[in-house]
């Protein structure tokens, strides 16, 4: 049995509500404007959301810039997947290193500490993209916390394979990634593609200042092979529930079940019952891989070093 993960920093080095953010801010109020009850029920009831225009163009200038000074100066490292294989009684770790792909964490101290990306440094400390969402998403969600990346993809093909971001057991449950790429044309590829099953899937450019949110836990997703260099910046945003939140949630979703019944196009009312409740379920993400076997085994290929460790993890 497989099972992937993402590798993460402890819970002592990401922002929480008890980390006040500092007085002077340097954005504009665009995406606190953005964050709507439209975005929210988007988020909610479809899984994902995409906002273009979410902060003002100069403002994302200075982000890039910044992004671009970490990468020139070394300071960002490989992406890796890391893939947990259950062998009996042992449990065997894999690093599956990606092509062209580099990185870096806002939370660590050796980013946080420097004067020369101010910019970036706020996006984190002051909870920019997780402080307007904690205000508007319900308390049922229990948001807590949040972590922020920087990326860098190379282009030369490189790219993400299918994936969740988590099965839930590290607290990660919203994702929000916010593109830094100008005069990105179709034929420049890296495009994220959501997988909001059993719908059809939702392929979105990584254009300037473009932001997608998406369920961390629920939502599969794959970036496609980048042409040219590409930034991103993301925010993974944490919840820690209260003892209310399943009643509290379950209720929510209650209600979006006769609508969500009536969207599968079966006849059976019996087995559209059935079928809707499976997709409710933790099940739904076994589901989704074999109905995308193929593809997921192309984007596993496409996206990593043809290592001995990526070969054994194909098999």
């Amino acid at each position: 049995m497989q099972r992937w993960t993402r590798s993460l920093l402890g819970r002592s080095s990401f922002s929480s509500l008890q980390s006040p953010p500092p007085p002077q801010v340097r954005i504009g109020a665009n995406w606190n404007t953005s964050v709507t009850s439209e975005l929210v029920d988007g988020l909610l009831t479809d899984g994902y959301y995409v906002v273009r225009n979410a902060f003002p163009e100069g403002y994302l200038h200075h982000l890039r810039d910044e992004m671009k000074l970490l990468r020139t100066s070394g300071q960002l490292y490989p992406n890796s997947t890391h893939i947990l294989l259950n062998d009996g009684p042992k449990t065997k770790t894999l690093l599956l290193e990606k092509h062209d792909i580099l990185e870096t964490e806002l939370a660590l101290d050796a980013v946080r500490d420097q004067t020369s990306v101010p910019f970036l440094r706020d996006f984190f400390e002051q909870q920019v993209v997780f402080g307007p969402l904690l205000q508007a998403m319900p308390a049922w969600v229990g948001l807590a916390g949040h972590m922020v990346k920087v990326q860098h993809n190379a282009g030369r093909g490189a790219c993400f394979p299918m994936h969740f971001d988590t099965y839930g057991d590290d607290g990660k449950c919203v994702t929000a990634v916010l593109y830094l790429n100008e005069e990105w044309g179709h034929e420049d590829g890296g495009e994220i593609v959501l997988y909001p099953f059993p719908k059809s899937r939702i392929v979105v450019q990584p254009r300037f200042g473009e932001m997608v949110l998406f369920s961390s836990q629920q939502m599969l997703h794959r970036v496609m092979p980048s042409v040219k260099p590409r930034y991103a910046l993301t925010t993974w945003m944490y919840h820690s529930p209260s003892p209310t939140a399943k009643t509290e949630s379950s209720s929510f979703y209650r209600n979006l079940e006769h609508v969500a019944e009536q969207a599968l196009d079966v006849e059976n009312v019996s087995f559209r019952a059935m079928l809707a409740k499976i997709l409710r379920s933790p099940f739904r993400r076994h589901l989704v891989k074999l109905a995308y076997e193929d593809e997921w085994a192309q984007s596993l290929r496409e996206s990593h070093l043809q290592t001995e460790a990526a070969r054994a993890a194909s098999d």
